[in-house]
């Protein structure tokens, strides 16, 4: 449901009140002339007439679009349109850096696949903090690494677990960077999120609705994927069930979906014009997986440069130090980007920048 207004504080908060007594969520857009409360929830419980009847309401109408919490632009009756703004996703680390993720605000998300030890996960997110030291971009760096792994094999490294967890909280309080990391069940969402600053859902869980509905009541920022064969009606639709527990601090990330080219020579095909489309429909981030996608390091590049030419709002990249062998990883370790690969890459990123401001807008 729409409901615009006169700018009036007394009728604003007013409206704010009548749409919270009957259990949804008023989301306030400020206009130029009038003042927008976008309804999200379940609006049965609303009265159209008897909003009207309110000081200073002006039109109050109800949406026929799709995904209706995360959708873009909002459809009414007799042609009446509302084009929401985007989300900006902020994520605040102990060094006092907020990282923005959204309109303009590219990201950078790095680190191992799995942690696989103290030792491993230390090194190599001290290399991540001199690189963004030296690069300007700590503020725009977050850390991932997973402490729970989904395998195809049950036979193969699954994570250390809360252990893991452990290693990450220590990597934060060293570098000051707040991390990523992936949460497989509702049992262990609570627990985890008392943790980690960012939570991913994986591509095998999206569409495990009760985990989404779970993730969403904890608000905190989620990395949702795409599954590997989802159509992106159904990749949003699904989106709806975290935006609906009151949290749309999502970021959509496309990691690949399956296509004739599958294990031929990459892992998946990226769906690039995906991301266009999403910032069309949505107003939520979207970011690029240039590793789990290729499966391939000598591809993350060009999987990389593509997503900053597509106007992604970030990637997700699984990185590994320059001096270690790559035989010693546990978990996949054909995709692991060298950290000087990384380096390069990211100066490609802030080059581009400079040249093509307004393709990431």
């Amino acid at each position: 449901m729409i409901i615009e207004l006169e700018k009036n504080e007394k009728h604003l908060k007013d409206i704010e009140q009548l749409v919270r007594r009957a259990g949804c969520r008023p989301e306030v857009i400020h206009g130029e002339i009038y003042n927008v409360v976008a309804v999200d929830g379940n609006t049965a419980g609303l009265d159209e007439e008897h909003i009207r009847s309110f000081p200073g309401v002006v039109k109050v109408w109800r949406v026929s679009s799709r995904y209706k919490t995360i959708n873009r632009i909002a459809k009414g009756p007799d042609g009446l349109v509302l084009e929401k703004p985007r989300k900006i996703i902020k994520v605040k680390g102990p060094d006092g850096h907020t990282r923005k993720i959204g309109d303009g605000n590219y990201i950078f998300i790095a680190g191992p696949c799995a942690v696989e030890s103290k030792e491993y996960l230390a090194k190599l997110c001290d290399d991540l903090k001199r690189m963004g030291d030296k690069l300007g971009i700590t503020d725009r760096l977050i850390i991932r690494g997973g402490a729970f792994k989904p395998r195809t094999r049950p036979t193969d490294f699954r994570g250390l677990g809360m252990k893991a967890i452990d290693f990450l909280d220590k990597a934060r309080e060293r570098t000051g960077i707040p991390y990523i990391t992936e949460v497989m069940g509702v049992d262990m969402v609570e627990e985890v999120s008392k943790h980690a600053d960012m939570l991913q859902l994986g591509t095998r869980n999206y569409q495990n609705f009760n985990l989404l509905e779970e993730v969403g009541k904890q608000k905190k920022p989620v990395l949702y994927k795409r599954g590997v064969a989802a159509p992106l009606e159904e990749w949003l639709d699904a989106a709806e069930y975290i935006a609906n527990q009151g949290n749309k601090k999502i970021i959509l990330c496309e990691r690949g979906v399956k296509s004739t080219t599958h294990g031929d020579y990459n892992r998946s095909h990226i769906d690039f014009d995906v991301i266009p489309a999403i910032k069309e429909r949505t107003i939520l981030p979207v970011v690029i997986d240039p590793s789990h996608s290729s499966g391939i390091e000598k591809m993350v590049p060009y999987q990389f440069r593509g997503a900053t030419a597509y106007g992604a709002n970030g990637t997700i990249t699984e990185v590994m130090p320059d001096d270690y062998e790559r035989r010693q990883l546990r978990c996949d370790a054909a995709q692991a980007l060298r950290l000087s690969k990384y380096e390069e890459l990211i100066r490609f990123q802030l080059r581009f920048e400079e040249t093509f401001p307004e393709v990431s807008a």
